[in-house]
């Protein structure tokens, strides 16, 4: 079957390489860098969920289609969950086949240019407020130096887009961007990952493997959710960042690699390093210059601009007419916390596009939690900027209030998380009201 499907694809004037078993095919996926990949679900040495995790941790740019028995459907659905794009049951109709095949393709290209278009310069880190025209001069002060770049914020303030950034507009800008994210990778095989090994250094090491390190040889190594990297790992990273030079598992050779570092992280180091669970000199090698991306809330109308933005792009990828937020729609989108930042604008955006077929979103489209307590009068209410906080503490003791200052159902009803509703609590001494 493998051999029929190859010659239906190369008949389309596809260049196929076909591989007996999973592990083959990652090995060959890592040297020949293929611009989709079709996998069986069941296959010895590595089935199709390695295959796809192998993707996720390391092309996740690449479409994987899965071929499946009827009888393991439920786990083909399961994968497209994790970043499958598809799936096609056997014996595999050749018109579908070569159907999925060219959409996936399409999908895959029209992202990469969806991409290019955000990359890369300083200014598509977009927003005119202070604190972004800041980051973006960092942007441009760093990315001319070697040094190390730790780049801090909540998650989905954009740490990925700045490292990109710093990088697209570095002298190694041609070179490999490296990105490995320090928290999805099992712990056993994180300094694999990073480092390399060599043939039978331990149990699944059938070959020699290059690390990230390697791969960003030239470029930049990018590790996201550094916090989270063992403490056991760290002095090796630490010689591996100092010394410019890294040592695969299974050797005691080290070998020199061109790299520079960006690490970023939405964890407080300072108090990681204070109670021994970040060593004191890594944090320091790292953090030789520091940048804090600011959380979308302390953004002004920072906001109105990413909504352009992303409702543009949005057009662009999936076609259709202009769109508008109405006065109302506005003002929710303004005074929300959004707890998850640029990302779940982003979101929210997408699924308002996807439902509204009119030209203007209005306030019964949006997620619900955006809408409380705005229910009433919406259209109706302005709040300067300067009073920002102290509506913010109104929203917040009128949620408590309403949930009987039950923190966990406030906080739903607010879009935030507990924490951070006690925190705020505490901020405007509200436990002095209860």
């Amino acid at each position: 079957m493998r051999r029929l499907l190859e010659l239906v694809l190369i008949e389309q004037g596809y260049t196929v390489i076909a591989a007996g078993d999973g592990l083959e095919g990652m090995e060959l996926w890592e040297r020949l860098n293929p611009a989709l990949v079709l996998t069986d679900l069941k296959m010895p040495k590595a089935d199709g969920l390695e295959v796809l995790d192998f993707r996720n941790r390391r092309f996740q740019q690449v479409p994987l289609i899965l071929l499946t028995a009827y009888g393991t459907i439920q786990s083909a659905v399961a994968a497209m969950k994790q970043g499958a794009y598809d799936y096609l049951t056997k014996p595999v109709d050749h018109e579908q086949l070569v159907t999925v095949v060219a959409g996936a393709l399409t999908a895959a290209r029209e992202q990469k240019e969806i991409a290019s278009d955000m990359q890369c310069k300083p200014e598509t880190m977009i927003g005119s407020s202070a604190v972004m025209r800041q980051v973006q001069e960092n942007i441009s002060l760093i990315a001319g130096t070697m040094m190390s770049v730790l780049l801090t914020g909540e998650s989905g303030t954009g740490k990925e887009l700045a490292a990109r950034a710093i990088h697209a507009n570095s002298a190694r800008h041609s070179g490999p961007f490296t990105r490995v994210n320090c928290a999805a990778i099992p712990r056993d095989l994180l300094e694999s990952e990073l480092f390399g090994h060599r043939r039978g250094s331990f149990t699944g090491a059938v070959s020699n493997r290059q690390g990230a390190f390697d791969h960003a040889d030239g470029g930049t190594l990018f590790l996201d959710e550094i916090g989270d990297l063992p403490l056991e790992l760290q002095p090796k990273l630490l010689h591996a960042v100092e010394e410019k030079a890294v040592t695969p598992v299974g050797t005691a050779a080290s070998r020199k690699v061109d790299v520079k570092i960006i690490a970023a992280t939405n964890r407080d180091l300072d108090r990681m390093v204070q109670q021994g669970q970040f060593r004191n000199d890594l944090y320091f090698r790292l953090n030789t210059f520091h940048l804090h991306l600011p959380p979308l809330r302390e953004r002004g109308n920072d906001i109105l601009e990413l909504i352009d933005h992303f409702l543009a792009m949005f057009r662009k990828e999936k076609g259709g007419i202009n769109m508008r937020l109405s006065p109302a729609a506005q003002q929710l989108f303004l005074h929300y916390f959004w707890p998850g930042n640029v990302r779940e604008l982003r979101n929210v955006l997408e699924r308002t596009v996807l439902i509204c077929d009119k030209s203007t979103i209005t306030p019964d489209m949006l997620p619900e939690k955006m809408k409380y307590p705005f229910r009433q009068d919406v259209e109706q209410q302005t709040v300067p900027p300067h009073d920002l906080p102290t509506h913010e503490k109104q929203l917040i003791l009128s949620a408590l209030n309403q949930c009987e200052w039950n923190k966990t159902r406030s906080a739903n009803h607010l879009g935030i998380t507990r924490n951070t509703l006690r925190y705020r609590i505490r901020k405007y001494g509200l436990d002095r009201l209860k």
